[in-house]
């Protein structure tokens, strides 16, 4: 009798980001469209990297809001094209929205008229 273990690890982050206003936007690099899979690990290494700059710390101080509170999030995918993403109020990935979108200035314009 053989047995054999398979270990099922979620392959490497393979992202950038940035913020350019009320928009924070996120490009895939690896070109697997598996960023979307993975999208809350993603939003809390932005997240964290944003607490880094700022100095403030959302699980314990009370009075500061979530990192990603306010932005809105475009998220480039593999082919280019742009989508929305929908947070919850704690930062946790709800839903993708696609924006069906090359261009970025129209998938900003976009992504700034969604609830």
């Amino acid at each position: 009798m053989n047995a054999s273990i398979i270990s099922l690890t979620p392959s490497e982050l393979h992202f950038d980001w940035g913020t350019d206003g009320l928009v924070l936007w996120i490009e895939e690099l690896d070109g697997a469209d598996s960023l979307v899979g993975q999208m809350n690990e993603v939003l809390e290494r932005i997240a964290f990297a944003i607490e880094l700059q700022t100095g403030w710390d959302h699980r314990t101080d009370g009075a500061t809001l979530h990192p990603l509170y306010g932005y809105r999030l475009l998220l480039r995918d593999a082919s280019g094209r742009w989508n929305a993403l929908r947070l919850n109020e704690t930062g946790q990935f709800i839903e993708l929205i696609p924006l069906e979108e090359m261009d970025y200035e129209v998938a900003y314009d976009k992504v700034m008229w969604l609830d």
